[in-house]
């Protein structure tokens, strides 16, 4: 008993709903890029013909930021928020202040705009960044 197998007709595959797909995901892109906003730190940065400031100690607040992550103030590590309190009370009693934030070249590198954000927060302006070498 022979089985007789009915040939196919080769169908085209609907191309127009595609081309839809296709615009309606430029569209989203689109629509989704104008509505990102990347927000950085203001950094003010002095001009080139400033003369070197002159601080005294007493308006020096120091920071450090160690490989591991951590800020370390007056040889201790703390963690940002009890850093942040501690830069309010001494920013409260002398409005001198210059934080100076020395950073180890292996910190992980969002540590750094998490302070400055923290420190323009309490509207602390005079921020100096180094790295340790």
């Amino acid at each position: 008993m022979k089985i007789k197998r009915k040939s196919r007709e080769i169908q085209d595959i609907p191309l127009a709903s595609t081309a839809d797909i296709a615009f309606l995901l430029i569209v989203f892109y689109l629509a989704a890029s104008s509505l990102l906003e990347f927000r950085g730190v203001e950094i003010p940065v002095p001009r080139k013909d400033a003369p070197p400031m002159q601080i005294l100690r007493d308006n020096i607040f120091r920071v450090e930021i160690n490989a591991t992550g951590q800020f370390i103030h007056a040889d201790t590590s703390t963690d940002l928020d009890t850093l942040q309190k501690s830069v309010r009370e001494s920013f409260q009693k002398n409005p001198e202040l210059v934080i100076v934030v020395r950073v180890d070249p292996e910190a992980p590198s969002e540590r750094i705009p998490q302070l400055v954000r923290r420190l323009q927060d309490e509207r602390i302006e005079r921020i100096s960044i180094g790295l340790d070498r």
